[in-house]
């Protein structure tokens, strides 16, 4: 997945995306680093989710932006619910909604 999304930044010219592959939760993300996150279908596979969505909020600076996209499809789908009380517990606000029950976009921000 990393490297379609590589291949359609570099068909569309930004430069300042960073790619990183880690185990969320690991503590090893960089704090107040970044300005975005895209979890997309992936929150379902972390084991860790509470410890992930923390690092993550650690990992972005203030003002960034978690956008996590869930579809009823993946096996490991989460319900918007659900997501919203993981965020809210670690310090994300609800931003922004897209969607319906079964397939959605939701954008937190860290305060």
């Amino acid at each position: 997945m990393l490297q379609r999304i590589q291949a359609k930044a570099k068909a569309e010219g930004p430069t300042n995306i960073r790619y990183v592959q880690e185990a969320a939760g690991e503590g090893k993300l960089p704090r107040a680093k970044y300005d975005r996150t895209l979890l997309v279908t992936v929150l379902g596979e972390i084991p860790d989710r509470q410890g992930a969505l923390a690092e993550i909020f650690a990992s972005l600076k203030p003002g960034g932006v978690l956008s996590i996209t869930e579809v009823i499809a993946d096996p490991d789908f989460q319900r918007r619910e659900h997501v919203r009380r993981l965020a809210q517990a670690v310090g994300f606000v609800e931003q922004a909604f897209f969607g319906n029950a079964i397939s959605y976009t939701i954008h937190f921000r860290k305060p």
